[in-house]
């Protein structure tokens, strides 16, 4: 897994971008992706799960780059044609989705 970090300012500059997150949620993110503390110690001080841990951070990081809700993370390996074709289904989709939304 790739660490991701923010700086206090990129953080608290998501604002509303963060939707219904939890008061809860959010310190949860900010203590992984601006403070450095690992997912597992975030979890065990909060008494969630890795995985609930992750999905919080993913949340946050969906906001950050205007990710639209009901998208799919999804990581793979592919030789670079094929990356290149993935990146460019990407930024249709998100042309779509711009257009769609205003």
């Amino acid at each position: 897994m790739v660490k991701v970090s923010m700086t206090a300012e990129e953080f608290d500059s998501l604002g509303e971008r963060l939707g219904r997150l939890t008061p809860e949620s959010v310190a949860i993110a900010r203590e992984v992706l601006v403070d450095g503390v690992s997912r597992a110690t975030v979890a065990e001080r909060h008494g969630l799960t890795r995985p609930r841990i992750t999905f919080i951070v993913d949340r946050v990081l969906a906001a950050a780059h205007d990710v639209p809700r009901d998208w799919v993370r999804v990581e793979v390996w592919l030789p670079p044609e094929l990356a290149q074709q993935v990146r460019e289904m990407e930024a249709k989709a998100r042309a779509r989705a711009r257009d769609n939304s205003g």
